[in-house]
C-alpha cells in the first residue's frame, strides 16, 4: 500500500476530479438508457436500452468504488506518510566520467623472407552442376464466390428458403444462416407490404447461431392473402446488428 501511495502521490490532485467526472458520464448514460427504455416499443429496442443501463451502472459502480478506496488510502492508511516529502523531486546523481582505457602498442609481426618459394598448390578438379529436372507446378485457379444478393448484404445474415418473390401458404419453414462474430441472438420478423412501417416476431428469440439450416417457421394460414416482407435481425452481444436481410413473399389462400 506504501508502494502504491508514493506512485499516486504526484497524481492525488487530479485524480478526484476527474473520476468525479466519469462518474457523472457513466450516470448521465444510465439515465439516458433509462429514458430509451420508457420509450422503446419493440422487443430489440428493450433489450439494448437494458444492455446500455446495466454497462452504465457497471462503470457507474466501479468509479465510485475505486474512488472509496482511494478516499480510504489516502486518510486512513497512508497518515504516517508525508504527501509534500514524497511530491518533492529527488536529486538526480552527477554524471560519472568513465576510464579511458591505455592502448599499447602492438608487437610488430615478423617479417617473411620472400626469397623462400612457398609451395605452390596443386589445383583440384570441380565437379560439373548436373542438370535436374524441374517440373513446374500450376497453381488453382481462385474460384469466385458469388455475392449476397442486394437485400442481404451481410453474408452471415442470409434467408435462402422461401426465395425472394415465392407463393407461400399454410406453414412455411424458413432456412438460412443466423451467425455473426460474438452472436447473441437473432429473430424472424413479418411487415405488410413491400416496405412494411412496422415488423413482427413471428416467434420467440433464438439464441443458438444457424449456417444454412432451419430458422423458423411461419403459419401463413392465419395471414390474410397478399404482398409481405420477411426480415432477419441478427444481433451480437453489444446490442448491435448488421443490416437485416430482407425478402418479399406472396400469400395465396
Amino acid at each position: 500500500m506504501v508502494q502504491l501511495l508514493r506512485l499516486l502521490a504526484p497524481f492525488i490532485v487530479w485524480l478526484y476530479p476527474i473520476g468525479i467526472l466519469i462518474l457523472l458520464i457513466y450516470l448521465r448514460g444510465w439515465l439516458l438508457a433509462s429514458r430509451d427504455l420508457r420509450a422503446s416499443l419493440f422487443t430489440l429496442e428493450r433489450e439494448t436500452a437494458v444492455q446500455r443501463m446495466r454497462r452504465s451502472a457497471t462503470g457507474a459502480f466501479c468509479v465510485f468504488g475505486a474512488l472509496v478506496g482511494l478516499f480510504v488510502a489516502q486518510f486512513y492508511l497512508g497518515r504516517s506518510l508525508d504527501l509534500n516529502e514524497l511530491i518533492r523531486p529527488t536529486p538526480t546523481p552527477g554524471f560519472i566520467i568513465p576510464e579511458v582505457p591505455t592502448v599499447t602498442p602492438a608487437t610488430p609481426s615478423p617479417t617473411v623472407d620472400v626469397r623462400t618459394p612457398s609451395p605452390t598448390a596443386r589445383p583440384t578438379a570441380t565437379r560439373r552442376p548436373t542438370l535436374e529436372a524441374v517440373i513446374p507446378t500450376v497453381a488453382p485457379l481462385p474460384t469466385a464466390t458469388p455475392a449476397p444478393p442486394a437485400n442481404c448484404p451481410t453474408p452471415g445474415v442470409q434467408i435462402t428458403q422461401p426465395g425472394s418473390g415465392a407463393t407461400v401458404s399454410g406453414r412455411v419453414d424458413i432456412r438460412g444462416t443466423a451467425n455473426i462474430p460474438n452472436f447473441s441472438f437473432y429473430k424472424v420478423e413479418i411487415g405488410l407490404g413491400d416496405h412494411p412501417s412496422r415488423w413482427t416476431s413471428i416467434s420467440d428469440l433464438h439464441h443458438t447461431p444457424v449456417t444454412d439450416g432451419f430458422l423458423d417457421v411461419l403459419d401463413a394460414s392465419s395471414l390474410p392473402a397478399g404482398t409481405y416482407s420477411l426480415r432477419l435481425v441478427v444481433v451480437d452481444i453489444t446490442g448491435n446488428f448488421p443490416p437485416p436481410c430482407e425478402i418479399q413473399i406472396v400469400v395465396a389462400h
